[in-house]
This record gives C-alpha cells, sequence and structure tokens, in this order.
C-alpha cells in the first residue's frame, strides 16, 4: 500500500474519532448540565429515502426554536419516521410547543425530549 493511502486512512480514523468524541462529549454534557424548557417548533420538513431492500424511510427535520437569558436559538433536529411517537402525540406543526433540553453552559447544544422511552 501507497503512503498516500495510508495517510487517508489514518486521517479518516482521526476523523471519526473526533466526531464520535464530540456527539459523546455533547450528550454528556446535556445529561450533566441539562435544563427543561419549552420550544416552538418553526420549521418541519421531511425527506424520503429508497433503500435497496424496498423500504420507503420518511424523516422529519424539526427546526425549533427557544430562548435563554432573552437570548434566542434556533436549532434543528432529526427524527426518522419509526421513532415519530416517542416524541410527538399528534403529528407536530409549526407553532406547536414543545420540550426540550438544553446545556446550561452552553444552550447551543440542545434536544428535543421524548415523551416516551
Amino acid at each position: 500500500m501507497s503512503r498516500k493511502f495510508l495517510g487517508l486512512i489514518a486521517v479518516l480514523f482521526i476523523c471519526i474519532g473526533v466526531l464520535a468524541f464530540n456527539t459523546y462529549y455533547k450528550k454528556e454534557s446535556l445529561a450533566k448540565n441539562g435544563v427543561q424548557t419549552s420550544a416552538v417548533i418553526t420549521k418541519i420538513t421531511t425527506n424520503k429515502l429508497d433503500s435497496d431492500i424496498g423500504l420507503d424511510i420518511d424523516n422529519f427535520h424539526v427546526t425549533y426554536e427557544y430562548e435563554v437569558n432573552g437570548k434566542s436559538y434556533q436549532k434543528i433536529q432529526e427524527i426518522v419516521r419509526q421513532e415519530h411517537d416517542l416524541y410527538f402525540e399528534k403529528p407536530g406543526k409549526v407553532g406547536d410547543s414543545l420540550k426540550i433540553v438544553y446545556d446550561s453552559e452552553k444552550p447551543t447544544n440542545s434536544r428535543i425530549e421524548k415523551i416516551k422511552e
């Protein structure tokens, strides 16, 4: 194998490691510093993915806005169709309120709370 190829593989593994650590850190930070508040849905979009095994998968992209200490934040979260009922009792629509958890030390880090486990 060439050195360039091995270097590319090394860079790829480093990037995957950084992404995994970032995801883990955000999740842990929310668990440690999480504060629950309300947010308002500002936009909902879907995308349909056709899989090779013939299943259609709809993903919801929920854009929500919330306020912390007088400052407004906006975030987008993807929710797969199979998990929709874990987050919503009925189909969500623009203007609906939902519960979120945000990191008190870094309010840009947030996620929609599940209503069922």
